[in-house]
């Protein structure tokens, strides 16, 4: 209280320009912002499922680079099988049969050299296998909801595991190591009667994503330097994915069903006379300073609704003073924008939407570029309020319903 006493005595003896004018001071405060697709009911409890299939897929890819180097070995062991045969068939051949099979089509007897194994193919990085729940733990932080296992909602994380495409070395004059990879994670939210509430990816998590690795003119000399650090890099990036993708994941969260704290400013305007703020304007300033700081706990609306409500009182009241065409009048053009933006926001946050509605229309017939560009700055964040609000309005009914 102490903090808005000294900001009001200051505003008193502040100003000493001269004319009708509009002063602001700007407002900090911390407010909650409700989900944009809040639980059923409006309730607050959730609990969670995870579901990893990174180390079934890590056995396939084993079982598969396991076949395929089978193959170069069984293609090997026929080789060397048909080597043996037509050694065999010359070795049985009479010395005459040799002699004339050499000077007539220059077939000596066949040797191991003739038989190569092919390469096996470069083996691949097996997914690392993801612990689920570790991962909700470490990064997933719902604010204003609660986990508990008599929840009625379930989110379900489902990690599928790193995927990537082989590296290959790209660029003219400077060469690169360029590959691909991605670490998707889903999202399934569900009610206990089987509604889902958001069923999807985490935006992006299931695209690849290109990852380059250092330079060189050479080709040779990338390569030779690339080898050693092939795993570590693709390692370190599969990683990075994941942690990027889980905070993407409780964004996305926070944002539809949790109730954030959120920080911002707005301003607050005032009628000031030749020689101080007019004092019914000081006043208010302190009164709705004193609602807007005290939007961080739901439990205080009623409280802050009385201070706002007396703030709203007193600009309404200069309203009817307004004379917009008299630049010398108290409350000219300016004045009467600066009551405007003030009662659209107070109202805002008392939830009375009409007349936020009412004094943003108004604001834009009066023509004050100043305060339209106020707006324009807020335009966004009103929408979205008004939204959030409803939708929980809107579950908080649901309770009615029953």
């Amino acid at each position: 209280m102490n903090k808005y006493l000294l900001i009001l005595s200051a505003l008193l003896v502040s100003i000493t320009s001269f004319g009708q004018k509009i002063k602001n001071e700007k407002v900090e405060f911390r407010y909650v912002q409700y989900p944009s697709a809040p639980f059923p009911k409006a309730e607050r409890l959730y609990k969670i499922e995870t579901e990893t299939t990174s180390a079934e897929r890590a056995e396939e890819m084993k079982k598969n680079y396991e076949e395929a180097k089978a193959k170069v070995d069984a293609k090997y062991e026929a080789d060397l099988a048909d080597l043996r045969r037509r050694q065999a068939q010359y070795d049985s051949a009479s010395a005459g049969a040799k002699i004339a099979t050499a000077l007539l089509l220059g077939d000596t007897r066949p040797t191991e050299a003739e038989v190569k194994k092919g390469s096996y193919p470069v083996k691949p990085m097996y997914p690392s296998e993801i612990d689920g729940s570790t991962q909700v733990n470490n990064n997933i932080k719902i604010e204003g909801l609660t986990k508990s296992e008599d929840a009625n909602v379930t989110i379900k994380f489902s990690f599928n595991g790193m995927d990537y495409t082989d590296y290959k070395i790209v660029g003219d004059s400077l060469k690169k190591v360029q590959y691909t990879m991605k670490n998707p994670v889903k999202m399934t939210v569900t009610t206990a009667s089987g509604e889902v509430l958001y069923d999807a990816f985490v935006p992006g998590s299931n695209d690849f994503t290109t990852i380059t690795w250092g330079e060189n003119t050479s080709y040779s000399k990338l390569s030779k330097a690339w080898g050693p650090e092939r795993e570590k890099n693709y390692r370190s990036n599969e990683k990075s994915l994941l942690s990027k993708n889980m905070k993407a994941a409780n964004s996305i969260l926070n944002s539809k069903f949790g109730y954030v704290i959120k920080e911002t400013d707005l301003k607050v305007f005032m009628g000031a006379s030749k020689k101080d703020i007019y004092p019914e304007h000081a006043e208010a300033f302190s009164q709705v300073s004193m609602g807007y700081n005290m939007m961080e706990n739901e439990e205080d609306f009623a409280d802050a609704k009385e201070y706002f409500d007396s703030a709203i009182a007193t600009w309404e009241e200069t309203l009817k003073e307004k004379d917009p065409k008299n630049k010398k009048a108290k409350v000219n053009a300016k004045v009467t924008g600066g009551m405007h933006f003030n009662l659209a926001a107070a109202y805002l946050f008392t939830k009375d939407f009409k007349k936020v509605k009412m004094h943003t229309t108004q604001l834009k017939i009066l023509g004050e570029g100043k305060f339209e560009r106020q707006l324009k700055q807020i335009d966004d964040f009103i929408d979205s309020y008004k939204s959030r609000y409803e939708a929980y309005q809107k579950a908080v009914a649901m309770n009615d319903e029953q």
